[in-house]
């Protein structure tokens, strides 16, 4: 507030004028708030990556935590797919004095896993796991009849089992088959059909039908897989009557 004296046309009058100045800066809306900077109490690293899917090979998750823990605080790891050393996939770990803890988790897929790590059921991280193809090292190939009349109606199911030395091999693999007459010109007589993916124990089935009735003797049943190693083969025979 601010006194003023004006003159007054009237000889020997003065006038006392009040002016008020009102604040011109309007004060923040109260749902007008400033925003609140993300957590960073925790820290979520995969410190082993890109393992096999092979359901034995771990891969590291390493959380970082950036207090000094209480004895009984608590980190509970989760996972959309595969399973923690727990073979479970929700993993409860008290939090390391050393503040880092470590998770480890497992898959029989070649996919990518999202695992989150939550502390105090408030504060949450999410990474991502990369799993990759588990090829195997050998092709065992079982047909379920040893011979096959030479007839256009014979057939019969090809049982294969993928293996590897450590490990499984990853689930969803394709199989090419292929068949060769015990010949020199070595032709194929058959077609195979309804062709599985490997299971996650390995193995796969396909059917072969016989479509050539002259021929008489020994047909190779041949499979194989190519992997980042080269080419796995597999091999069994059928007589054809």
């Amino acid at each position: 507030m601010k006194k003023i004296f004006l003159n007054s046309p009237i000889k020997g009058l003065t006038f006392l004028a009040l002016v008020i100045f009102a604040n011109s800066c309007s004060k923040e809306p109260n749902d007008l708030k400033s925003p609140v900077p993300s957590d960073s109490s925790i820290e979520l690293v995969v410190t082993k990556n890109n393992v096999l899917s092979d359901n034995y090979s771990f891969a590291e998750i390493s959380t970082i935590t950036k207090f000094r823990p209480n004895a009984n605080d608590i980190i509970v790891f989760k996972a959309d797919k595969g399973t923690f050393s727990n073979n479970s996939s929700t993993y409860s770990v008290n939090v390391s004095f050393n503040d880092t803890t470590r998770a480890f988790i497992k898959y029989n897929k070649p996919d990518v896993v999202r695992v989150t790590a939550t502390i105090f059921n408030k504060y949450s991280k999410e990474i991502y796991v990369n799993f990759l193809t588990s090829f195997p090292s050998q092709i065992l190939i079982s047909p379920d009849s040893s011979s096959l009349q030479s007839s256009f109606t014979s057939k019969c199911l090809i049982k294969t089992k993928l293996h590897r030395q450590v490990g499984n091999v990853s689930e969803g693999l394709t199989l090419n088959y292929y068949d060769s007459t015990a010949t020199l010109s070595g032709g194929s007589i058959g077609t195979f059909i309804n062709n599985t993916f490997s299971d996650s124990q390995g193995h796969a089935t396909v059917e072969y039908h016989l479509q050539d009735t002259s021929y008489h003797g020994f047909v190779f049943i041949k499979s194989y897989i190519d992997t980042d190693t080269g080419r796995v083969r597999g091999l069994n025979k059928i007589y054809i009557r």
